[in-house]
């Protein structure tokens, strides 16, 4: 299965939703390269599901872990340790974090504190595993709303104010209210017609997560 990849790379989301948006986000980055291939695949081995990115310097292993509660975040250290850094001991692998630090109170961008930390440093282990956080002190819904004009069309309502709710979930439920009964907001896999609406060039403008990282992590040699 390695043979044929030039490097590797793991996203570890916090939840579901997440991990719908940043195949959505891959699926972008693809998209604006003619000569690059986005594959799915099974690895038969492990009864998972792989991603293979084909580009201009070679082939791209994509895996994925969802950690669901905080207090699962120590099995994504042992899949990564089995299931990725464990297949080839000469791969090089780029770790992306994905999740929010409304728990938290340290800046986003020196997110270094928590189950998180931990984590970071057990992956870290080796030379050949560079670790990216891809943290914002708000809801992936949040994210997801700074594209509000897709949004909007997506539930079929006029713009109107975002609700002035504490986090972003909350506040995306409130705007799928406003459609009426019937309406209502789902998140993970249930998120993914709304999320593939969103204009991922807006988001990416206008985010606080540097995601133009994970575009230049593909192309890496």
């Amino acid at each position: 299965m390695l043979n044929n990849y030039s490097h590797a790379i793991a996203f570890i989301y916090e939840g579901s939703t997440e991990k719908v948006f940043y195949n959505n986000m891959v699926a972008y980055f693809c998209s604006l390269h003619e000569d690059w291939l986005l594959e799915k695949g099974i690895d038969p081995d492990q009864n998972e599901r792989y991603f293979s990115v084909k580009t201009e310097n070679g082939f791209v292993l994509i895996k994925e872990y969802v950690v669901g509660t905080i207090s699962q975040i120590t099995n994504a250290d042992a899949w990564f340790n089995k299931r990725c850094k464990g297949l080839d001991s000469t791969l090089k692998w780029t770790v992306f974090l994905c999740y929010d630090t409304d728990n938290y109170t340290a800046n986003v961008s020196k997110f270094y504190e928590g189950d998180w930390k931990e984590l970071r440093k057990s992956l870290s282990k080796g030379s050949k595993v560079r670790i990216v956080d891809l943290a914002a002190s708000a809801d992936i819904e949040d994210i997801m709303l700074l594209d509000k004009a897709s949004v909007f069309r997506y539930i079929g309502i006029q713009p109107v104010p975002i609700p002035n709710k504490s986090k972003g979930k909350l506040k995306m439920k409130a705007l799928f209210r406003l459609k009426g009964r019937g309406s209502a907001y789902h998140e993970g896999q249930r998120a993914e017609k709304l999320i593939q609406s969103l204009d991922m060039r807006t988001i990416i403008l206008n985010s606080p997560i540097p995601y133009t990282i994970i575009e230049q992590v593909i192309l890496q040699n």
